[in-house]
């Protein structure tokens, strides 16, 4: 959780509270773990997995018979008794009062009667108890499923206070044919748009589902960009003790020690950022000054492997040398795309000429050294 706080995009994690469905023990999850992950900055969010609609094939099923005026008692009853015990694990974890947690009602067939109207009455009499007992009720389902039914209920209906929907569409469009109401999805809620993927941050590998967290104001689901990729987009101005921003929090994942995410870092240049920039510029022989210029710029970009690059080359390593040029140049001179096309060999030849590298459009290890060392055109501007 330590490496992954600094070195991942995310910055909450889903926990299991407990339910008859829930998949394993989860034995490390206790007080002091809650207690340690909330002190050093993660978002936790609860969730408890009871029993599930009558119409699918878990062991453990709401009870579907109507009861008179189809109320559902048996239904209501059961979602009563899971709201005080999954209270009663969100009290024990010492979550506060007014926590959200989340009951997760996987997807089931909306066109079957009494599994739609069980299913619903469960979730009004989970949303009411854990009301009462002084805490926040969110429930996870599928958009076709449980989420497109609560966004068809009347104002008598206990509406949960943020819903988690899984739609798996990493462009993170609204879901319109199934919720009749876009303001239900406008309020706050998490959306789960990817699932099973196999990521590494800080050296820990792992299959993890991606989720949007917007338990306020409204964005578009977007996976957050890395160190990288967010430095592709960085404008190269200049910065020094005092500054703050985008463009720091950039600096600080490229030169702060350890594997950073940009979305992890402070913003602000203090005096820890000013220390670790006199450290890089010592090290690649640039005037120690702390203050970050383009020449600076040019040496932290281009960090990594140095090989020989040519025209119809393609990956990382050409977006590395596309940012580190774009410094130098004072401008955005190519776009990073990495993909070395005739404008990247262009801008190769024309720093290779100016430097008396000769006129190749063609990095090799002179180029490399040359970027590494910050050195800029004088005629760039910026």
């Amino acid at each position: 959780m330590d490496r992954w706080r600094t070195s991942s995009p995310f910055t909450g994690v889903g926990i299991y509270l407990g339910g008859v469905h829930r998949a394993c023990r989860q034995r490390h999850l206790t007080p002091t773990w809650v207690s340690r992950q909330l002190a050093t900055g993660w978002k936790l969010l609860p969730i408890w997995v009871g029993p599930q609609a009558s119409c699918t094939g878990y062991r453990h099923r709401i009870r579907s018979r109507p009861g008179q005026y189809e109320q559902y008692p048996a239904a209501r009853a059961r979602a009563g008794r899971e709201a005080q015990l999954a209270v009663r694990a969100a009290r024990s974890l010492r979550l506060p009062r007014g926590e959200l947690i989340f009951y997760d009602i996987e997807p089931f067939d909306v066109g079957r009667r009494h599994c739609r109207g069980s299913s619903l009455a469960f979730l009004d009499e989970w949303t009411r108890e854990v009301h009462r007992l002084g805490y926040r009720s969110g429930v996870y389902s599928h958009v076709n499923s449980g989420i497109s039914l609560l966004s068809r209920t009347g104002p008598n209906y206990a509406q949960p206070d943020a819903v988690w929907y899984a739609w798996i569409d990493r462009a993170g469009n609204m879901p319109r044919k199934y919720v009749s109401n876009a303001t239900f999805m406008q309020a706050s809620r998490v959306h789960q748009y990817a699932l099973d993927t196999r990521v590494t941050f800080g050296g820990f590998r792992m299959d993890i589902d991606w989720n949007f967290v917007s338990l306020g104001a409204t964005r578009r689901a977007t996976s957050p960009a890395g160190c990288a990729e967010a430095a592709s987009r960085v404008r190269t101005r200049s910065l020094r003790a005092g500054a703050s921003g985008r463009a720091v929090r950039i600096l600080q994942c490229l030169v702060l020690p350890g594997e950073r995410h940009p979305l992890k870092t402070s913003g602000r240049y203090d005096p820890s950022t000013v220390r670790a920039v006199k450290s890089f510029q010592r090290r690649r022989g640039l005037e120690v000054t702390g203050i970050v210029d383009r020449g600076t710029w040019t040496s932290l970009l281009m960090r990594g492997g140095t090989p020989v690059l040519r025209k119809g080359d393609r990956g990382e390593h050409v977006r590395r040398l596309q940012r580190s040029l774009n410094a130098a140049v004072g401008r955005p001179a190519v776009r990073v795309d990495g993909a070395y096309g005739r404008d990247t060999a262009k801008a190769v030849r024309r720093y290779r000429t100016q430097l008396g590298l000769g006129r190749k459009g063609v990095v090799n290890d002179s180029v490399w050294k040359a970027l590494a060392r910050g050195r800029v055109l004088s005629n760039g501007g910026g």
